[in-house]
């Protein structure tokens, strides 16, 4: 592992540290601003590129946000600006992260609009919290950083509320309705066309919908809940090269593309645990634009997994470990049959976070990864499964600062 730029990135986060006065986030007419910007760094053994160019070492890893909140009486309006690079993924380039008006006249309901956070799991909505968790990543069995245009938002409305259940504890539910747009030169543009040698055109959908709902148990710092996502109509577009001079323009499309997600999380002093699991699936068609034909129907499914700790050490020092699981399975119901093997990943992570300042942190991170199916292979970065390390370990670091 390239140990002496770890290091050096390691010095510079210290070294900013202490040079750096703290500032604290800025009202102005009632409207409030913050933001953070982030630099890591990643780098692991082997030959496999992970999250990036990660066998050489890379410091193409960073975040930065900046948002704007206000609120009168039931009305909250915010919107934030992000911008990001993970390996090939973001080119730094602003966007429009969130932006929403949210009305709420009673605890148990109010509805909200615009470009709003998809509520998925127990922390898809904090994504950007970078202060509230020792993690350099999130497991990413359920949390891939490089699905973040997909994941992260959608397009549309939603009714929310908390439903009082007195000695039975509270309920938190979510129900939305929208839409995700989606790019070629995006993160999920790659994980719907993995291990495909051709690239895709085109590639979106029609709607997308869901909810969640979680359970506030009368046992103090004990919620669970669920999760559900279902996209209609997601479908790609793509050139196959058949031969040397024949190229058919080719389709896939799925009516349906679902995903269920569990998840417990647990308070008890210093302490944090949790745990999530969840399956997608869905079947998608095959064949060629302008023809009614089907050539082949393919079932996929992944299933994800983690169980995390962390504990609360002292005013500076944040611990925290997880094993996460994932294993995707394509393969043909009908048609012609492939040989595409499961992809299977298991992720055993160990981190630190030092709260340098009030504004500041820096954190390191290990990383044991068995097996190599959360990695991409792609038309442009081929990995074919043959040729990737089956036993590797991943080194993260990041320096944090937040207002």
């Amino acid at each position: 592992m390239n140990i002496k730029s770890t290091f050096i990135l390691s010095c510079l986060g210290f070294a900013v540290a202490v040079t750096q006065p703290a500032k604290a986030a800025l009202t102005w007419h009632d409207v409030q601003f913050g933001g953070f910007v982030s630099q890591g760094y990643l780098v692991n053994t082997g030959s496999n590129d992970y999250l990036g160019n990660t066998s050489d070492g890379t410091f193409d890893f960073r975040e930065w946000a900046a948002n704007a909140s206000y609120s009168f009486g039931k009305w909250r309006i915010g919107a934030q600006v992000f911008g990001q690079r993970l390996g090939v993924y973001g080119g730094d380039r602003p966007k429009l992260d969130w932006a929403s008006i949210d009305y709420q006249p009673a605890q148990w309901f109010g509805v909200r609009a615009g470009r709003i956070k998809m509520p998925r799991g127990l922390y898809n909505e904090a994504l950007d919290l970078d202060s509230v968790r020792p993690f350099v990543l999130l497991p990413q069995s359920v949390y891939d950083a490089r699905l973040r245009d997909f994941n992260a938002a959608f397009n549309g409305g939603m009714i929310y509320g908390n439903v009082e259940l007195h000695r039975f504890g509270s309920l938190d539910y979510k129900a939305f309705l929208g839409d995700i747009p989606m790019s070629t030169s995006s993160g999920a543009n790659d994980y719907f066309n993995n291990d495909a040698p051709f690239p895709n055109t085109a590639i979106g959908m029609d709607t997308v919908r869901g909810g969640s709902l979680f359970w506030n148990t009368p046992t103090s710092g004990l919620r669970v809940g669920y999760s559900y996502n279902v996209f209609v109509n997601m479908n790609s577009d793509r050139l196959v090269t058949t031969g040397p001079s024949t190229t058919l323009a080719m389709f896939k499309n799925g009516p349906h593309y679902e995903r269920h997600l569990l998840s417990v999380e647990y308070t008890m002093g210093d302490w944090v645990f949790a745990a999530e699991a969840g399956r997608e699936r869905a079947h998608y068609n095959i064949g060629i634009i302008g023809s009614p034909a089907v050539i082949a129907v393919f079932k996929f499914q992944s299933d994800s997994a983690y169980l995390s700790a962390t504990r609360r050490i002292n005013r500076w020092l944040e611990m925290g470990t997880y094993v996460s699981h994932s294993k995707d399975r394509q393969y043909s119901v009908a048609g012609t049959v492939f040989p595409i093997p499961d992809l299977k990943q298991d992720d055993y992570a160990l981190s630190a976070k030092f709260d340098l300042t009030e504004h500041l942190i820096f954190k390191l991170e290990g990383h044991y990864m068995h097996g190599s199916g959360k990695i991409f292979s792609t038309p442009t970065h081929p990995q074919p499964v043959t040729a990737r390390d089956n036993s590797w370990e991943m080194l993260a670091a990041k320096v944090t600062y937040s207002f």
